[in-house]
């Protein structure tokens, strides 16, 4: 068998994955920096997947945790670590080693009691260079930046409407 036929097919089975992996409906995708042959996935069904280019015919491990759909994630500095952004108005973050869920990021309003359909959902999110901090737009136009050390709101960013008539 020619090795381009290989490639081809194994290429095929990749992207019958892939297309399993919630209808082929991905909100985000991740290229890891320090490894380019890793990359994460979030889909419409809460779940993130970590892919490897070297096995193309499944997933490296599957990450739970959402309750709703996985609109942001991006690679921590470093590669061994990925922060998520849901529906479920939560970011999360997860180390792909041991492929536990090492933090959960709760807008201050569901800590105090709020459910989770009314909090807004987060729309991005993105680290700082060190990764000290998380940095999460939601739909409703607010910008928390976390300590992802202390789980902690550092800053928040609302935005005034002012309309004129």
């Amino acid at each position: 068998m020619p090795f381009y036929y290989f490639f081809y097919e194994q290429l095929l089975v990749s992207k019958i994955i892939l297309f399993k992996h919630c209808f082929m409906v991905f909100f985000s995708v991740s290229v890891n920096s320090s490894n380019t042959r890793m990359f994460v996935s979030g889909s419409c069904d809460a779940t993130m997947r970590l892919w490897d280019t070297r096995v193309a015919s499944r997933t490296v491990r599957t990450f739970h945790g959402h309750e709703g759909d996985v609109n942001s994630l991006k690679f921590f500095p470093g590669g061994n670590r990925f922060g998520t952004g849901s529906d479920d108005g939560t970011c999360r973050l997860y180390d792909i080693i041991n492929g536990h869920q090492l933090q959960v990021y709760s807008p201050p309003q569901q800590q105090q009691g709020g459910t989770g359909t009314d909090a807004p959902m987060v729309t991005s999110i993105a680290f700082s260079i060190s990764g000290r901090l998380l940095f999460a737009g939601y739909s409703n136009g607010d910008c928390f930046v976390w300590d992802t050390l202390l789980a902690k709101v550092n800053v928040m960013l609302t935005v005034i409407y002012i309309y004129f008539f």
